[in-house]
Formats: structure tokens, sequence, C-alpha cells
């Protein structure tokens, strides 16, 4: 790491002050793009309007006018990038963006506290040959003090299946596949919410809407396929 390297990274925090979300579930993110000293894009994850929740490197990525420089270009975000457990669209997750564009370095702020992301987009873009590297830690403090409702919200977000229960068949060839799950949420789920069933060896995501049967009780119907299969986590 240089002194440029350190001055794109506090460029990237000072991006990821600007964001406004519109829940605490949402990060404050910055990311800065550059090719040796000059930067070549910038973003951050929305503006706080409704409907703008645009991720930090998507938005620095449409802002590169000569895609062609990304191959040697070096990527700081403030976030761990996203992985394609927790993107309804697996393809546009942030650390598939990365891997198709090429990028060469990366340098990440803080991991996302998020258990679909954590870790995970670091050795994504490590098995793809992308450099990676961690902000300093003074920096990655700052990265933390400005994202605390976040990273509280997202340990807060736990949720306990009370039906099915584990190893319980599920007759789903008599449902075309749908099965309700029901669970105890320390949190009430949002439209960014996810149940995660386990099929085939993977984890799927099956989104809402969920349906609140009593306080703390919610209900969601997920998708199996033809076969029973058992529900692991959300």
């Amino acid at each position: 790491m240089n002194t440029k390297d350190a001055e794109f990274m506090k460029e990237a925090i000072e991006w990821a002050a600007r964001c406004n979300p519109i829940r605490e579930s949402i990060p404050k993110v910055g990311a800065i793009i550059s090719v040796g000293q000059d930067p070549i894009g910038r973003g951050r994850r929305g503006t706080g309007q409704q409907g703008d929740d645009q991720h930090a490197e998507w938005h620095a990525l449409n802002h590169v006018p000569d895609k062609s420089m990304l191959a040697k270009a070096t990527l700081y975000t403030t976030l761990e990038p996203c992985t394609r457990e927790v993107r309804s669209k697996p393809l546009e997750c942030c650390t598939e963006l990365i891997r198709q564009h090429q990028i060469k370095r990366v340098f990440v702020g803080i991991l996302d506290p998020n258990q679909g992301v954590t870790g995970k987009g670091l050795l994504n873009l490590q098995d793809a040959g992308v450099e990676v590297a961690l902000f300093p830690h003074d920096l990655s403090t700052k990265i933390r003090a400005l994202n605390a409702a976040f990273i509280r919200s997202q340990q807060t977000l736990g949720a306990a299946i009370v039906a099915p229960t584990q190893g319980e068949e599920l007759r789903t060839y008599e449902t075309s596949g749908k099965q309700p799950v029901r669970f105890r949420c320390l949190n009430p789920p949002g439209a960014d919410t996810y149940l995660l069933v386990y099929q085939g060896g993977q984890y799927w995501p099956q989104p809402g809407p969920f349906r609140e049967v009593e306080h703390g009780l919610w209900e969601v119907d997920a998708y199996f396929g033809s076969t029973g299969e058992q529900v692991l986590q959300i």
C-alpha cells in the first residue's frame, strides 16, 4: 500500500459518509476506482430516495468512461463486495461484477456483517486471481462507526424456524413444490429479507412476501421443487 492508496481509501470513506439510507439495514458504502494515481470512477450506495439502492461498486463502474481500463484498475470499497448468495439476481452481485470486468486489485474497508457474505466475497475474488487487501485498522474503525446502525441491524436479524421441523419430509410433490415455512424473528422481515433453503447442495434465496401469523411469528411460501427437501436456515 502506498500514499495514493491511502488517499483513495479516505475518499471512499468520504463518499460513504454522504449516503442517506432509507433503512438501517442498508449500509453506507463508498467506492473509488483508479488506474495508477488517476481516479476514473466514484460511487456510493443510494441517495436515500425510495427505489434508489444501487450498490456503490455498480455506481462507480457506471461512471468509468472507458471500461477497457478496468483490467489494470484498483477498486477501493468500504464494504466487502456482495456475493451471489444474497442477491435475487446472482449475476448482478458485486463480486461477479468485479470478476466480469477483470479488475486487478481490490481494497476492502470492512467485512460485511451479513452472514451470507462475511469472508465469502474476499474468497470469491481471490479465487478469481484478484489481489485483495484490507484497509488499515484506523480507517476500518471509522467505517464501522459510520455503519454502526447497519452492523447492529445485521446482528439482530436472527430467526428460528418453527415449522417444518428438522428432518420432516416435505411432500412438495403434492403442492407443486410449495411449502409454507414459519419462523420466529427478532426483527420483522423486510422487502430485502430472504429465506434460504437448502437444495441440491446449494442455498437458494426465497424472497417474501412474508405474512405475520402472530407477534414475532412469520410465514412465507418457499419453493423447493417437486421432491422433498429439508429447510436448514434463514
